[in-house]
This record gives C-alpha cells, structure tokens and sequence, in this order.
C-alpha cells in the first residue's frame, strides 16, 4: 500500500542534558495509524538534498514508514556545540528512544545513512537503546582511525580530513560563529571562498609548513581539523573513533559500501563481525552490498572508466536503486515479510575487470594465495629473483600527485580507478609488471606489499599501489597502501596499528622489512592483461609529505631528497601477496 506524505518541520527532542535536537519528519497520511520509524542523524543539514537514489525519504515514507531527518548538536536546525563524535551515542540512544514514542510510531526503530550517518548508528547501537531493531550502513565511518579514517600506515589523510572539514562542516560554522555580525561573517565567508579556490586548483596542499594554513581556515578546522596532522595514531581522539563500531551489536544489519571508498575496511570488518555474531547467537545474517563506488560517487563512473548503467546505485543489477533496497530491508526485519528480499542476494560483490556482479550467500575467502616478486629488471616473478636492487630518489618538495585511490579530495583529484601514465613516468615511480596472463585469474580478498628497503634518510614513506594493465597496455590504479617508516613497527605483521610501538627514526642506509596492506578488492584479469605493482614515496596531497627529516610537514617546511633502495632476491623476497578466488 502507498500512503500520501505529511511533511513536519521543526520537530524537537530534548536530549538527557536539557539541549534540544530538531528534525524534519516525513510521515503517512493514515490519521491514527502508527508505523516503524527510520531514523537518520546528520551534521550536513537535514534539509539538504537526499541522493534519491540512496534513500528517499519520501517514497520511503510513502510506503508505510515515518522517516526522521534530525540535525546532530550544534549542525544546523539543532542548539548545542557540535563536537565530532563525542555526543554521537548518548544523543542517538535517546533520540531512538524519543522517536520510538512519537505519535505516529508502533514503537519499532531502525537506522539508516552513510559515512557520518553511519557513525551515529554504532554510536547508538552500543547503548542498546529501547525500540532500536535493525540498522543501514553505508559507506561506513566509525571504525579504524588507522586505516584511512585519520592515518593510515603512520601517515596523515591530510586531503580527505581538510575537504571534510572545508567543504562539509566549516561553512556552515562560520554561518552560525558570526550569525549576529553580518559584516564578520561576510569577511569571514570571503576568506572561505579564497580557501575553496586553492583547493580547487591544489595550491593549497602545497603549503609548507601545513600549520601556516591555520590563518586562512575557520574555527572548525583548528579546532578538530589540522591539529591532528600535528598528533599521531595513538591519539586520544583515534581511540574514540575506534569505539564506535570495535565490537558488534545484537540487530540485523545491511552493509553498503564501494571498493574505492574511504572506509572500505570498515564497511568489510564491519559485516564479518556482524557474522560471526549471527553464527554465534543464531541472528538474522547481515546483508552487503560492495560497489565499484566510491565514498561519494555511486554511479560506477569514472573519468578514466565507466562501468555501465547496473553498477550504479540506482539500477543495483537490476534489483532496484539502493532506496528501494533500503525499504525491503527495513520490510523483511521490521514488517517481517520473508519475500520482501527473497529475490536480493544475501551479498552482492562487484567484480572489477568482468564488471558484473556476482552472489554470494556469505562473503567468500579466497580459495589460495599468491605472491608475486619483484624483480632488478621491473618484472612481477612467480618465484624470487636473483638477488638486486632498484633505485630512484624522492624529493618531497616534488611528491607523485594524488591519481585515483579511495580517497575524498576536494578540487581536482577525483577519486576511484584511474589511469597510471603520467605516475609511472616518474623517475620516483618504480615499476614492476607482470607477463601476459594466459587464462582468466581473479584476485580476491586482502592485497599486501612486502618490501625490503633502504633509505638514505631518517624517515621516509612507501608507497605500493597495484595496477591492471590491459592487453593495449592501458594501466588502471586500483589498490594501493602507504607505511611511514617511523611508524613501521607498529603497523608490522597485518599492516594495522597495534598500540605499543611509538614511533622511530630508521637508521640510514640499513635494509628494513615493510608490511604495506593494500586492502582488499575483487579483480579479474583476462587473458592478456597483466598486473602491474608501483612503489614509489609519496601520493600527494592524499597523506601528507614525508620530509624525509623526521619532522612532520605539520611543524616543519625543511625537506632533504631520500635516495631509495628496493631490494630484492631470495635473501629479501620483495612481493605482492593476495588472494585467488
């Protein structure tokens, strides 16, 4: 049955400490009647525009739920001081348990959003508020800071972490900072736009020392932005990140995530510890949908590659965009229709390089792994080589630019698969490729670099990236991962962060064992194509610089050029290690 829909503004829910969160309710028109409430919490305004495509909060209202759009503390329509994560859980469990009482509600709650939205969700699952039954995870932040959330390998996501809070957040806060000052604020708003401006054309990730940046950003940004560049992983503020989804809650679970997006990791460890709970308290399974998308883009393409109209968030393989996926979710867990998802497979994993999806009813191991060597010649070897080595020299003043990845840069650097040329032109890009695969071969699950090497300097960074190559001699980006040698211990072994190991400078010219994790991905190569492995020092203005002094580009605008050394062989079997499906 479809409903007409009722639109309420304004609606208010005092939180535990007196302050007053508003949202935006879209409700049937069924006087009297009462539905399931869908609950979405958002820093980024409640009236902005949904992608319909992902969740529409009026047809899904319009088919039997109340959707509430609320502001979190301090964004927007709601009073407070918004302090990223810190509130998330205690004003989530009580917003669920205020929604679960609204008038037009039967007392059942689900959760619904992506990234941020996504956060608010584990933050109030782990207080088990009354009336919260079932959660819709996309693109799902909360989870490991370590892993691309705030660092990753040692290093800073300096790019993702200043468009966050340049385009998402501090425009809005300088709006509200100086609402009372119209003079101020349109200074301030100048200012903002001349920012804009150098992230648009990258200037401004040039900046050395990163701190003389502060001057020209708002409030938010020195706040809860730039200082953590000048922090490291084993920060207080990476503890409270990880919290939010560290261990798994008892409710049934949709996961949708994209291979090239930002919390990829998270949205996979996210799933397989919603599953092995389930086998353990015999629960509903979780469900995951993984794209060919990124943190933003769900269209499935890419400037460099498209993969047609089916892998978008709005035709899913033809099982309906994701919004429409969303209210047969919430139908099977909180209407309890057992047909409403009979037809979605319980996971649905796109395969890059066949470009189709495939059907899983759990998310697949690899069934054997595989490394492959680096070789002195710039050959991927099935055994080790005969022992060499192959140089090049980074200078950080000149840093390889940022060319695809799974990342969130603002300006021009565009995320997702792109093409290699111009990286592996590089005298600083060592490149290492494999022969013609003679039948179709698929990679799947974890990707891990070991490396051997040796730097001139005190600090430096690797950087490993995997590449398909095409029978026409095409390469594509598709994985890659980066460890900051001062950081190496703490990141041995799975390539994550272990507390306990704070970081040390590298003895020059000593050879030096790296655990690079690249992530994971679903990759197949047809006869002809080859894979091809970079490794290189920087990925600008994606981590920050390494200035190969020991100083951080935070504090610091002195760099030297490192002279690096890959080694290979059977003493030091550099390699690529992943998986085959």
């Amino acid at each position: 049955m479809r409903y007409p829909v009722v639109v309420d503004g304004d609606i208010e829910a005092t939180m535990t400490d007196g302050t007053i969160l508003r949202s935006t309710v879209y409700r049937p028109d069924a006087p009297g009647g009462t539905f399931p409430v869908l609950l979405t919490r958002t820093p980024y305004g409640r009236d902005l525009a949904v992608n319909s495509a992902y969740f529409n909060p009026v047809t899904v209202a319009a088919a039997g739920y109340v959707v509430v759009m609320q502001d979190c503390r301090g964004r927007f329509g709601s009073d407070g001081t918004f302090e990223p994560s810190v509130n998330e859980a205690s004003d989530g469990a009580a917003t669920v348990e205020w929604a679960a009482h609204l008038p037009w509600s039967n007392g059942t709650v689900g959760m619904w959003g992506r990234s941020y939205f996504a956060e608010t969700q584990w933050r109030a699952a782990r207080l088990a508020p009354a009336g919260l039954k079932a959660l819709a995870l996309g693109v799902s932040a909360g989870g490991n800071a370590n892993n691309g959330a705030l660092y990753r390998g040692g290093a800073h996501e300096l790019g993702s972490r200043l468009a966050w809070g340049h385009a998402s957040i501090s425009l809005n806060e300088l709006m509200r900072e100086h609402g009372d000052d119209p003079e101020r604020r349109g200074k301030e708003l100048r200012e903002w736009l001349a920012l804009d401006a150098g992230f648009a054309d990258g200037s401004c990730y040039g900046v050395l020392p990163l701190r003389d940046l502060e001057p020209r950003v708002g409030t938010f940004l020195r706040t809860h932005v730039t200082p953590s560049a000048g922090q490291d992983p084993g920060s207080s503020f990476c503890r409270l990140w990880d919290a939010a989804s560290a261990e798994p809650v008892p409710l049934p679970t949709l996961h949708i995530g994209g291979w090239f997006d930002i919390f990829a990791p998270n949205t996979l460890d996210q799933y397989r510890r919603q599953a092995a709970l389930s086998r353990t308290r015999r629960g509903i399974e979780p469900r995951l949908i993984l794209g060919p998308w990124t943190h933003t883009n769900l269209s499935g393409g890419y400037p460099d590659i498209h993969f047609g109209a089916a892998a978008s968030a709005g035709v899913v393989d033809g099982h309906g965009d994701l919004s429409s996926l969303h209210t047969a979710w919430f139908d099977a867990v909180l209407k309890a229709d057992e047909q409403a998802m009979a037809d979605v497979p319980k996971v649905l994993v796109y395969f890059l390089g066949e470009n189709r999806w495939r059907a899983f009813d759990a998310l697949p191991e690899p069934s054997r792994q595989q490394a492959w060597f680096l070789s002195a010649g710039g050959e991927l070897l099935g055994e080790a080589p005969e022992d060499g080595a192959v140089e090049y020299a980074y200078d950080p003043l000149d840093p390889v630019p940022t060319t695809g990845g799974a990342t969130m840069l603002a300006g021009a650097f565009p995320a997702g698969p792109a093409r290699q040329d111009a990286v592996e032109a590089r005298p600083d890009v060592a490149v290492f490729t494999s022969r013609p695969f003679e039948e179709q071969t698929t990679i799947f699950g974890a990707v891990t670099a070991t490396l051997f090497a040796s730097s001139s300097a005190v600090d430096t960074d690797w950087v490993v990236r995997l590449c398909r190559v095409s029978a026409d001699g095409v390469s594509l980006g598709i994985a890659d991962g980066i460890v900051r040698a001062s950081w190496r211990d703490a990141y041995a072994g799975t390539g994550l962060f272990s507390e306990g190991h704070p970081p040390a400078p590298i003895e020059p010219g000593r050879i030096y064992e790296y655990t690079i994790s690249l992530w994971e991905t679903a990759l197949t190569f047809a006869p002809g194509e080859r894979l091809r492995v970079q490794v290189t020092s920087s990925c600008h203005p994606r981590w920050d610089r390494n200035l190969n002094t020991g100083m951080l580009a935070y504090d610091s605008g002195a760099a030297v050029t490192a002279n690096q050394r890959i080694h290979v062989g059977a003493a030091f079997p550099s390699r690529l290690t992943v998986g085959i499906l």
